[in-house]
């Protein structure tokens, strides 16, 4: 147990973290619910829960399923919505058919969860993400390099609450792209850095990044991007190892496949490349719209990781969008249907503590780790810029955090690789004042979603004694289960921590996948060169 225990206690402990959040929200809560919903409904095609219409794109389901984000957008108020819907069959286009929008894997396999209970199916497939995530982190963690296993847990740890737990937690086609996107690169590191390609652990850190790969691009198409960057930053760090095996470039041909059928889906769209930038007006005092973008994109990465609205524009009234020249950034905030408002006390501790992970990291540095976050970061910033300009930057496309949450662990995950003869990024005294930080922050952004949905955010998130105005006819009490959460919280941060803090070269897991215990692993080339 004692080998193993570094692998089964986070993995574990984010399994019951993960379920938590799960039950912490109503059906429809996630972005765009009741069209994901409807989608997996109808993957098989016409069944008694759903009936394909004559009219192209249209389709019938239950009312609790069709309109199941009933209190999307309205933060104020709770999620008692939900109890006036019945099982009666409605008209819906909100529907992944006709012109395709996703991959439909992802949906064809949610659709094995459906069943005649409809909040009990949604529930089951939550938890079946959560699982998928639970079990390539324990893989990972088996198998990592120890300079990759510590940094991708440093980047795991400070930037998965709450926005990429609640997704991860969801029905969203995103709960797959946050998982794959986000753990490919240390996967595909390890193998980059074997000795022999034909290992186990190579073989096994192959699989991984093979298995990211896939249900990454079997959600969202434009997991490709994450992908391909994480795959350049993958192979600067690695290069070392890679000089002189040109033989292996047989590799590149397995990403083919991947970009043909990104580029059937969300991808496609970047191709045509119609882009517009409109000019500013400097008498309305109007900014260039890729400046005002720009100008705006720290706060922006700051709600990407659990922040909330703010502006570095000039102007920012109401009437803007009336006065010539005036052009929308884009930027959206918050979890579940971009309505629930992290405290500041969440948010800004989540914020400091990614922030240090950077900068700890960077004591660790070479010109190709550099330029690998240069790298991750540009392709960060022009994505952002593509999206805006195919709209013209109009209020007609929302970028939302979820989009490029994984990205952005990638990023922190590399800027915390430190040396391997190094004891790691942080030291005892520094985790543990990350965990204390992050267990208040994690604690209570989970405190405020739940009461976001019983209570409506009028009410005070601190103030839980009330009866609740929604919650599941079955389970623990939402008291309860917010106080599951905190305990679950602080365990699986002591874990990672655990993790974070471990300083042997080997594996977790080293016999397990060598084969044999006299015959440690060799440490890799420093990062820096």
């Amino acid at each position: 147990m004692r080998t193993y225990s570094p692998v089964a206690l986070p993995a574990l402990a984010f399994l019951l973290l993960g379920w938590v959040w799960a039950f912490s929200s109503p059906v429809g809560a996630a972005a765009d619910e009741g069209f994901h919903l409807t989608s997996i409904w109808c993957a098989w095609g016409d069944s008694d829960s759903c009936t394909i219409s004559d009219i192209p794109g249209v389709v019938e389901v239950p009312d609790r399923v069709a309109n199941a984000s009933c209190m999307a957008q309205l933060g104020n108020e709770n999620a008692s919505c939900v109890y006036a819907l019945t099982e009666d069959m409605v008209q819906t286009n909100e529907v992944n058919r006709g012109e395709i929008k996703y991959p439909p894997v992802y949906y064809a396999t949610m659709r094995a969860f459906v069943g005649p209970d409809i909040s009990k199916s949604v529930l089951i497939m939550r938890g079946f993400n959560v699982a998928i995530a639970a079990a390539l982190m324990a893989l990972l963690l088996a198998v990592a390099r120890p300079v990759a296993r510590r940094a991708w847990a440093l980047a795991w740890m400070a930037c998965l609450v709450p926005t990429g737990i609640f997704f991860i937690a969801s029905v969203n086609p995103s709960a797959w792209a946050i998982t794959g996107g986000a753990m490919f690169w240390a996967f595909l590191y390890t193998g980059l850095t074997q000795a022999s390609y034909r290992s186990r652990r190579a073989l096994v850190a192959f699989s991984g990044a093979g298995v990211c790969a896939a249900i990454a691009l079997s959600a969202r198409g434009d997991s490709a991007i994450v992908l391909a960057a994480s795959t350049a930053a993958a192979v600067l760090l690695a290069w070392p190892h890679l000089r002189g095996r040109v033989r292996l470039l047989w590799l590149a041909v397995l990403a083919i496949p991947l970009v043909a059928i990104a580029a059937a889906f969300n991808v496609g769209r970047y191709a045509s490349l119609d882009l517009v930038f409109p000019p500013g007006n400097p008498e309305m005092d109007q900014p260039n719209a890729v400046l005002r973008m720009l100008v705006e994109l720290p706060t922006f990465l700051s709600g990407i990781v659990g922040g909330q609205v703010s502006y570095w524009a000039q102007r920012t009234s109401s009437n803007d969008s009336q006065i010539p020249g005036f052009s929308w950034s884009g930027y959206s905030y918050g979890v579940g249907s971009l309505d629930v408002q992290n405290p500041e006390l969440s948010s800004l501790l989540v914020l400091a503590c990614v922030a240090g992970v950077i900068f700890l990291g960077l004591r660790s540095h070479s010109s190709r780790k550099l330029t690998a976050l240069a790298l991750l970061f540009g392709t960060l910033v022009a994505q952002l810029l593509v999206m805006r300009g195919l709209v013209a930057f109009q209020p007609i496309q929302s970028l939302q955090p979820r989009y490029f949450l994984a990205l952005v662990v990638v990023a922190v995950g590399v800027a915390a690789m430190a040396f391997p003869r190094r004891l790691g990024p942080v030291n005892r005294g520094q985790a543990a004042l990350l965990v204390a930080l992050l267990a208040v922050a994690d604690i209570a952004a989970l405190m405020a979603t739940v009461t976001r949905y019983i209570y409506g955010q009028t009410h005070s998130w601190t103030g839980i004694a009330d009866p609740p105005m929604w919650w599941w006819s079955w389970g623990p009490s939402p008291t309860v289960t917010m106080a599951i959460g905190a305990v679950v919280t602080v365990a699986w941060l002591l874990a990672m921590a655990r993790v974070v803090l471990d300083t042997r070269l080997t594996t977790v897991s080293g016999s397990a996948l060598q084969g044999s215990p006299r015959q440690p692993l060799q440490p890799a080339p420093p990062v820096g060169g």
